[in-house]
């Protein structure tokens, strides 16, 4: 018997989508799809508008024109009550962790379940728990400052956070920003083994090229204020269009190849 074919859920979909700062030209026309459960990695040079996009999708910028539809939702044209709900479904990992100064670790990761459910203090604390165990932090970890944390710790602290709800997508903002090498790596490795435990799907800015090849299903190209280029790692690397190959094919790109 003939079995169906599987489709795959679009979570997000980018429709010519264009953004402009006064006269700057962030995007123009950019069209693109995620898909559920997939890591999709958004790259390109500095000032290409990665993170403008990052923010358009996570509904902290609004385009200056076209459409984003986030989890079913018209984000663009959504009322704030719509807009609250689907962000409730999603969790966000600021590049500089945005942690909360005033608060210990431990009530950090709980800010999310307090904003958005009525479970106990006492709930919450286990649950914040539960998250740090998950991102590799202990529950005295989570007694803390963040002024006392080391920048993996904060990391890791702040995606705790971003995962209190269960969210269905997650956004990374230069997850290894500012991380050495064997930090980078272990980071790299919780991203995978919270996609295979929780199963979100992953959006993620990064120039981070030992990341791309270690964590990203697909990739995405910005410069010049459009998409350049959508591939696998593979596809990339092996691309014979000028502005691709210089970007995967330098020696940072040709270094990160070699060891993925």
């Amino acid at each position: 018997m003939r079995q169906a074919a599987t489709h795959k859920q679009t979570v997000i979909e980018v429709r010519d989508l264009t953004m402009r700062f006064g006269q700057k030209l962030v995007h123009e026309n950019i069209n693109l799809s995620v898909e559920q459960g997939e890591i999709l990695a958004i790259v390109g040079a500095s000032g290409s508008g990665k993170s403008t996009l990052l923010r358009e999708m996570v509904m902290l910028q609004q385009p200056s024109s076209g459409s984003v539809r986030v989890l079913g939702q018209e984000i663009t044209r959504a009322r704030e009550s719509e807009i609250l709900l689907t962000r409730q479904r999603t969790g966000v990992l600021f590049q500089n962790g945005a942690l909360f100064g005033g608060m210990n670790v431990l009530s950090n990761v709980g800010t999310p379940l307090r904003e958005h459910t009525r479970l106990s203090d006492r709930v919450i604390d286990e649950i914040a728990c539960l998250k740090l165990s998950l991102t590799g932090l202990s529950p005295a970890d989570g007694l803390l400052f963040p002024n006392q944390l080391s920048g993996g710790m904060r990391k890791r602290a702040a995606l705790a956070r971003a995962i209190a709800l269960d969210p269905e997508l997650l956004f990374l903002d230069e997850p290894t920003s500012g991380l050495d090498p064997l930090s980078a790596d272990g980071f790299d490795q919780l991203i995978l083994d919270l996609k295979a435990s929780l199963g979100p799907t992953i959006v993620l800015v990064t120039h981070d090229m030992d990341s791309l090849w270690q964590v990203a299903d697909r990739v995405i190209l910005l410069g010049e204020a459009r998409l350049i280029a959508n591939g696998t790692m593979n596809e990339l690397a092996g691309s014979k269009e000028p502005a691709v190959k210089r970007f995967f094919q330098g020696p940072r790109g040709r270094a990160a190849q070699a060891s993925a």
